[in-house]
């Protein structure tokens, strides 16, 4: 559920033209003042950092 809760914010930003890659974080928060799910989601994941190097650069 909190996957397809965290998608339909991020299609709505990407139809509105918003940049997903620079305004992500208030995207979520502004999204997450409406649905719980995505409250709760927001703060298990706020500390797990993805920091490891791509395996085929190009």
């Amino acid at each position: 559920m909190p996957n397809r809760v965290a998608l339909e914010p991020c299609v709505q930003a990407r139809n509105e033209g918003r940049d997903l890659a620079r305004e992500g974080n208030s995207i979520f928060r502004e999204a997450s003042k409406w649905s719980p799910e995505l409250a709760i989601a927001c703060e298990v994941w706020k500390e797990i950092q993805f920091e490891y190097e791509a395996p085929d650069t190009l």
